[in-house]
């Protein structure tokens, strides 16, 4: 069972031990001294320099106004430092405020250190719990509001720190980790609401859930439901299947959030099992499975949704960041896959867009009304052939069904995904997203279920293949015009690229991939202007950050989405989590 006390690590006792070694200076405890609280205005439009949630602001762009590595000087940049990282899943997301940085890792253990050098200034180690779910333990980011760093635990605890100390100044339980319940996306602050979706919702009498939270206690201010009981609006898509057997409905990446709107929007992934047949649902929708929401920020109403796809079956989720992007709707009917015909203005408006699923789709919605707008494929895939517009949802292709357990079929992507939960990026000089997506294929067949808690992945059996006339280049980096829907530029290669997107205002997109290689792009052309090959794939978020007027790019290496099972040539050692920084000479 979980220690009840949390560790705290840097008590009073503590920072005067830690002082007397050799690397705690006094210009490091000076560091700490000068932090200043984060503000909910520095949260809506952070300091240029800063890095204070997920993907820096709430429309979650992955975007940097600092320019001073660009186009013309990119191919100077060097190493500053490296800072060995903990052990175990690398999803780590650099925050940086007043030149310090943490570092939220694997199994909620946390630094905090000087973002100039990586002297190290405090950590923070949860206890370990027993936990029945393999994926638990992952960090994949924290917030930083007032004096707080705030994060979302695998034993599904809110907590928050003392940004100077590492102390906890409060802890709240939201679920039960004894069933399998985690956070696996972190948590965001918006309007002084912190934020999460839970997430481990797999072999137990409940679906999982969103909640919202006083940002300076953790007090839970409301919650909603992503799988529907019976009677609740939505709840007949589940047809008869009792309550205790709607499974699934995870939400386990961050909600982004538009102020205006007031409207929060999150993911939602698979139903749990997978396959219409194992969880007798008739060929119901099941809500609000792989679904955009769209939530009342005050209330937790649901205003709206859209369902990427109804039913289920494949394990094609759909939980992943939905950007907010104000723009032009001209989608050039050339160019994308599908476009809703009543369009008849041009006029700005804010849509929800990016790549929100496994097929690698980029999807365009009304953020204010949840209309589809139009949508385009960048990975080949074969699961989404249409748009149902009038219902706001997909169409599945009918030739991959599956009417009988081990019935096998050709499905593209993988569970793996054309993209997993690494994040694409948007640049509002090029009003381009830029997906890193793969080209997969399996042969997929359901199974007899043997519910089991915190498991998920025994629903099927899934063998990577080849789809016809595969030319072999797996990895490809797409750049979408956001207005048109028309594909800038892509990129093919050979690796995987299984990393996150990172784009600047020097004209700059940043991205690595199964090769160990982190690169910078033309955000215009394509073209590859840097590149440097790291010690392992990177499975953290990249940031860009200043500190005294110098700007620094991080990106934290080590394990991540790879698809390397379809390039056997592409080999890499396991673990080596490293926190790699650069900037120019």
């Amino acid at each position: 069972m979980r220690i009840p006390e949390a560790i705290r690590p840097l008590s009073l006792l503590s920072l005067c031990i830690v002082a007397s070694l050799p690397w705690f200076s006094v210009q490091a405890q000076s560091l700490l001294d000068a932090y200043t609280p984060v503000t909910l205005e520095e949260l809506a439009n952070p300091a240029e320099g800063d890095w204070l949630m997920w993907r820096r602001t709430a429309n979650h762009w992955g975007y940097s106004p600092l320019d001073q590595i660009n186009k013309t000087n990119v191919g100077s940049l060097r190493l500053a430092f490296a800072w060995t990282m903990e052990d175990g899943m690398q999803e780590t997301t650099p925050l940086v405020h007043d030149g310090v940085m943490f570092l939220p890792q694997a199994c909620d253990f946390i630094e905090a250190v000087d973002a100039t050098d990586g002297t190290p200034l405090w950590e923070y180690r949860r206890p370990e719990v027993d936990h029945a779910a393999p994926l638990s333990c992952a960090n994949r980011n924290g917030t930083l509001y007032k004096d707080q760093l705030i994060l979302a635990t695998r034993d599904a605890y809110l907590v928050s720190l003392n940004a100077r100390t590492g102390e906890v100044t409060w802890e709240r339980q939201v679920g039960d980790w004894t069933v399998g319940q985690h956070y696996s996306g972190g948590p965001q602050v918006f309007d002084g609401k912190i934020i999460a979706g839970m997430s481990g919702c797999y072999y137990i009498n409940t679906g999982c859930w969103i909640t919202a939270h006083d940002a300076d206690t953790g007090e839970e201010l409301w919650r909603v439901n992503t799988v529907p009981k019976i009677g609740e609006p939505g709840g007949e898509t589940w047809g008869d299947v009792p309550d205790e057997q709607r499974r699934g409905g995870s939400a386990w990446m961050p909600a982004s959030y538009d102020p205006e709107l007031n409207l929060i929007f999150m993911g939602i992934a698979v139903p749990i099992p997978w396959g219409t047949i194992q969880r007798d649902t008739r060929g119901g929708d099941v809500l609000y499975t792989n679904s955009t929401l769209a939530i009342n920020a005050d209330t937790g109403e649901i205003v709206w949704y859209f369902q990427h796809i109804p039913g289920g079956n494949w394990d094609q989720d759909h939980p992943f960041e939905r950007l907010i992007v104000e723009t032009e709707v001209t989608p050039d009917a050339s160019q994308v896959s599908w476009i809703n015909p009543n369009i008849v203005s041009n006029e700005k408006r804010k849509v929800i867009t990016g790549v929100p699923g496994k097929p690698g789709i980029v999807w365009a919605l009304d953020a204010a009304t949840g209309d589809f707008l139009w949508a385009t494929e960048t990975n080949f895939q074969n699961v989404i052939v249409g748009v149902d517009v009038e219902n706001r949802k997909g169409i599945t292709n009918p030739e991959i069904d599956i009417t009988e357990i081990r019935q096998e079929k050709l499905v593209c992507p993988t569970t793996q995904g054309g993209i997993n939960w690494n994040s694409v990026g948007y640049s509002p000089q090029t009003n381009a997203v830029y997906a890193p997506t793969n080209n997969t294929c399996m042969r997929f067949s359901l199974r007899p279920v043997t519910p089991t808690v915190g498991l998920h992945h025994s629903s099927a059996t899934t063998l990577p293949t080849e789809r016809p006339g595969f030319d072999g280049m797996v990895g490809q980096f797409t750049a979408v015009d956001v207005a048109t829907g028309a594909t800038k530029w892509t990129y093919h290669q050979r690796a995987g690229i299984g990393g996150s997107v990172l784009t600047t205002a020097g004209g700059l997109v940043f991205v690595t991939d199964d090769a160990r290689r982190f690169r910078a792009f033309d955000a215009d052309t394509g073209a590859i202007l840097w590149e440097q090959i790291l010690n392992s794939s990177a499975g953290g978020f990249p940031v860009s950050y200043s500190v005294n007027g110098v700007q620094y790019i991080a990106i934290a290496a080590g394990g991540g989405v790879n698809y390397r099972r379809h390039t056997p040539e592409v080999k890499q050692r396991g673990g080596g989590n490293t926190l790699f920084v650069f900037r120019l000479p």
